[in-house]
């Protein structure tokens, strides 16, 4: 199924939650273990985070790729012109930060002179004999910055599609909770 002006395909919608529900999970977990002592309990939880980040970062990718090859469905008719460029660059937003997230949390593990694992499965291969400090400072900042930056992105989008769905009644909503029927 393809994107329409009324809807989204079912795989759009699909993904769309799935990325929704493991960036927010990720988020929330990411927070938590940061406020964590330092000791073998945080040392296992950050390595569920970057597990659970590396799937989450998949789905992200298939997301962004399915996103470029099926496009977006155009604006509901009445959207000001400011309105439909601002949503288009908030979504644009959104799926970069959901692939560079993942991408920037692999590059603080292989800047800490750690392999990157999938619950234990190598993914990535210690590629540094010692730690990085410069760098890993450096993509340690930008992770940091993309998380609580697409949280804020988030706000505005759920914000926007309840004005979208509460104010102006115009069934945007709706379009990334019920498939196009074929």
């Amino acid at each position: 199924m393809s994107a329409t002006p009324r809807a989204f395909s079912a795989t759009s919608i699909a993904l769309h939650w799935l990325v929704a529900v493991g960036i927010l999970g990720m988020i929330g977990f990411g927070v938590w273990v940061g406020a964590m002592e330092s000791g073998p309990d945080k040392t296992a939880a950050i390595q569920i985070h970057k597990s659970c980040g590396v799937l989450v970062g998949a789905l992200a990718l298939l997301r962004l790729v399915w996103r470029s090859r099926e496009g977006f469905p155009p604006a509901t008719a009445h959207a000001p012109g400011w309105e439909t460029r601002v949503a288009r660059r908030v979504h644009e937003a959104m799926l970069l930060l959901t692939v560079a997230i993942p991408v920037t949390g692999m590059l603080k593990s292989v800047t800490y002179a750690r392999p990157v694992e999938v619950f234990g499965a190598p993914l990535i291969p210690k590629l540094l004999s010692e730690k990085n400090v410069p760098w890993n400072e450096a993509v340690s900042l930008a992770h940091s910055t993309f998380a609580y930056l697409l949280a804020a992105i988030i706000v505005l989008h759920v914000g926007a599609a309840l004005k979208h769905h509460v104010v102006d009644g115009d069934g945007t909503l709706w379009r990334m909770i019920k498939p196009v029927a074929r």
